[in-house]
C-alpha cells in the first residue's frame, strides 16, 4: 500500500463567519442516506471507514487519448484506435492467451455474440488520441468503486460456445464505462466546480499545462472557495462515520477534475480559538481548528517497461486488487475551521489549507445494469464480486 502526503497550509483565515450556502448545503445528501443529515458536533465521528474494504478499489481512469476501455491494455501492441477485429471464425480457434489481449470493450461484445462490436465502435468513437491526458472517465470509475464491490474474475460462454476471458480490470473498465454512461442513480453533491486554471503547490504534474496558483480574484470565487469546510465535515462523518456509505471527491482544487472514492477518514482537534464580536453577531458560538486525515482510492497505471524499471508495480491487472500490495491508497490532510452555533450544531467553516477538495457527490446504485446509450445491460452476467 503506498501512500502519498500533501500538505499546504496558509497563515492567515477569514475573521468573519462563513456558513454554507445553499449548493454547500450537506442536506442534499439526506437523498442519499434516507434521513436528515447530522449536524450536531457531538453526535459527529471523528474518524471512520467503510465496512466492506471491497469498495474504493484502485482502477485506471481509461484515458480518453488511448480509446478508453476499446484499448488493449493487456496486449505488448496495444494499437490504439487502429487494431482490426476478429471475426467469429477466428475468434472460434482464438488461444485464451490471445483472446486475453483484447480490450474490455472487445471482450464485451463477444461474449454478447455481437460479432459487429458495437460497444468497441462506439467506444472509440467518443475519443481521439489528441484528448488531454488527463481526460479519462474517472467519474465512472469513483462512482462505480464506491458502489459495486471489485469484481471478480469470469469466464463466460457467448451464444456461439466461444468461451471469453473477463480479468478484473476488464469488468471494473466495463462497470466505470457503465456508470459514466448509463447510471440513472439518485445524485447529489455539494459544492460547485471550480474552473481557474492551476495548481496547488506541490501538486502538480510535468505534464500540467499550468501549475502554479491561480490569480487571487480567480482562487477566491465562490466556485473557488468551497466546498465549505463545515459542510465537508459534516458530510464525511454523516456518509462515512455514520452510514458506512461511500463518496466521490474531486482533489484537484481547480480546474482539472480528478474524482476518488473516499474510504476513510479521521479527524482530530487541533485548539479551540476565540470568536470575535463579529461572528457571535454572525450566529457563531464556538470556532475549532481541525485537522484531518483523508484517504481515497488511487488510479492504477498501465504496464510499462519505464514504469518496471522505476520499481512500480500498481498495475491494470487480470487479478482483483483487494487485499493485496497492488491495491493503491493515497491521502491528503486537510486543515480548517469548523463553526458551531449556541447549539452546538456545526453551521460552517474556513478552509486553512491550501490543498482542498473542489466538490464532493454521490450517485447512487442503479437497481439493474442499463442498456442504454451504451450496450452495457450484458454486464448483470458478467459482474460477480469477489468473496473472501
Amino acid at each position: 500500500m503506498k501512500k502519498f502526503l500533501v500538505l499546504c497550509v496558509c497563515l492567515t483565515s477569514l475573521a468573519h463567519a462563513e456558513k454554507w450556502n445553499e449548493n454547500n448545503n450537506p442536506n442534499h445528501y439526506k437523498k442519499i442516506i434516507g434521513m436528515n443529515v447530522i449536524t450536531s458536533y457531538q453526535l459527529l465521528p471523528m474518524s471512520g471507514k467503510l465496512d466492506d474494504e471491497r469498495l474504493g478499489w484502485s482502477e485506471t481512469y481509461w484515458p480518453s487519448n488511448k480509446g478508453g476501455i476499446a484499448f488493449r491494455w493487456n496486449s505488448p501492441d496495444p494499437m490504439p484506435f487502429n487494431y482490426s477485429f476478429h471475426t467469429k471464425e477466428q475468434l472460434q480457434t482464438l488461444p485464451r492467451a490471445e483472446m486475453e489481449k483484447l480490450s474490455p470493450a472487445e471482450l464485451y461484445d463477444i461474449s454478447q455474440g455481437d460479432y459487429t462490436y458495437s460497444l468497441t465502435r462506439k467506444t472509440l468513437g467518443l475519443f481521439t488520441p489528441h484528448d488531454l491526458w488527463w481526460e479519462g472517465i474517472c467519474h465512472g470509475w469513483s462512482q462505480a468503486a464506491v458502489n459495486y464491490p471489485e469484481p471478480a474474475k469470469v469466464l463466460i460462454k457467448n451464444p456461439d460456445g466461444i468461451i471469453v476471458p473477463f480479468g478484473s480490470s476488464d469488468v471494473k473498465g466495463l462497470l466505470a464505462m457503465h456508470d459514466a454512461y448509463n447510471s440513472k442513480g439518485t445524485y447529489t453533491h455539494i459544492g460547485g466546480r471550480c474552473s481557474a486554471p492551476g495548481k496547488v503547490p506541490g501538486e502538480g504534474s510535468t505534464r500540467d499545462r499550468h501549475v502554479d496558483m491561480p490569480a487571487p480574484e480567480l482562487a477566491e470565487t465562490e466556485e473557488c472557495r468551497d466546498v465549505n469546510a463545515g459542510a465537508f465535515h459534516v458530510v464525511m462523518a454523516n456518509m462515512i462515520g455514520i452510514q458506512s456509505m461511500a463518496l466521490i471527491a474531486d482533489v484537484d482544487r481547480f480546474n482539472d477534475v480528478w474524482n476518488q472514492p473516499v474510504v476513510s477518514y479521521d479527524a482530530s482537534v487541533k485548539e479551540e480559538l476565540a470568536v470575535s464580536e463579529e461572528q457571535t453577531m454572525n450566529g457563531i458560538a464556538r470556532r475549532l481548528s481541525m485537522q484531518m486525515k483523508m484517504v481515497y482510492g488511487e488510479e492504477l497505471q498501465f504496464a510499462s517497461a519505464a514504469a518496471t524499471a522505476r520499481g512500480e508495480d500498481n498495475f491494470v491487472s487480470k487479478n482483483p486488487v483487494t487485499r493485496t500490495g497492488h491495491q493503491e491508497f493515497r491521502f491528503k490532510i486537510y486543515e480548517y475551521i469548523l463553526e458551531l452555533d449556541g447549539a452546538g450544531k456545526v453551521v460552517g467553516g474556513e478552509w486553512m489549507s491550501d490543498t482542498r477538495p473542489d466538490f464532493l457527490w454521490t450517485k447512487k446504485r442503479d437497481q439493474k445494469f442499463q442498456n442504454s446509450p451504451m450496450p452495457l445491460g450484458g454486464l448483470v452476467k458478467i459482474y460477480k464480486p469477489v468473496k473472501y
